[in-house]
């Protein structure tokens, strides 16, 4: 059975880009455009892993990373952390926050593959 990742940016083409190369991987993927649509979509999902972008409208990916792990359901799941930030202050945040790897956008997707893969077999 396929693992299942849930995807969380604000931006659509980033979605769409980590959804389709996800697939190709072989994972089941299913994305959210916001914290209140990924918290929802996370609890009915079962997502084995997260991955999650910090600035979003309305609600931050630290909100959301926050309430995914304090939900039963949701909390084992290893979230990775996708962003345009790289203050070292909000990387320390999100990493004693319950993030598993933080990655600073723009990235390789090959170094993605790596963590996403490894956060599901290390975790």
């Amino acid at each position: 059975m396929a693992k299942k990742i849930l995807a969380v940016d604000d931006e659509p083409d980033v979605l769409l880009i980590l959804k389709t190369a996800l697939q190709t991987e072989g994972y089941d993927v299913q994305t959210a455009a916001n914290g209140p649509d990924a918290l929802a979509l996370a609890r009915e999902f079962l997502p084995d892993l997260v991955l999650l972008d910090v600035m979003m409208p309305g609600m931050s990916g630290f909100e959301v990373l926050r309430e995914l792990k304090n939900d039963e359901s949701t909390a084992a799941a290893p979230v990775i952390m996708l962003t345009g930030v790289s203050e070292h202050a909000k990387i320390k945040e999100a990493l004693s926050s319950g993030t598993t790897y933080y990655i600073v956008k723009p990235f390789e997707f090959e170094d993605l593959l790596e963590k996403v893969d490894q956060a599901l077999n290390e975790f």
